[in-house]
């Protein structure tokens, strides 16, 4: 992945305890990095675990008639994750630490969530 891919978040996230990765519909990482405590990109291994997710969750929303999705945040004692749709069925995930306000969180997911947006047709 090039070096501004990796970076593409870093407007939206700033120095707050948070990352943030741009998947495709199959869960490969598209921009931004997941790095863990020992100092390893694992985005590879979030994607994977996360691949079709916005699938799953359209698919949710459509059984539930409740409309279109658009975010999804889970908090944990560990940790905020927040997940965005994006085009072609692409999600952007913000993961945070548990300390991070939840209205942060947010905001930060939706600027990540713009910043994808535009790189995304830039590609096209």
């Amino acid at each position: 992945m090039p070096e501004s891919a990796r970076k593409l978040f870093a407007p939206a996230i700033g120095e707050t305890d948070q990352t943030a990765l741009l998947l495709d519909a199959a869960g490969a990482p598209l921009a931004g990095s997941y790095i863990d405590a020992r100092g390893r990109d694992i985005a590879g291994e979030i994607g994977a675990a996360l691949s079709g997710v916005s699938k799953e969750v359209s698919r949710s929303m459509r059984h539930l008639s409740i409309g279109d999705w658009k975010a999804v945040v889970v908090e944990t004692d560990a940790a905020i994750i927040a997940l965005a749709p994006t085009p072609g069925d692409s999600v952007v995930l913000l993961a945070a630490s548990s300390t991070v306000p939840l209205g942060l969180v947010r905001r930060v997911l939706s600027r990540s969530v713009a910043l994808a947006i535009n790189w995304l047709e830039g590609r096209a």
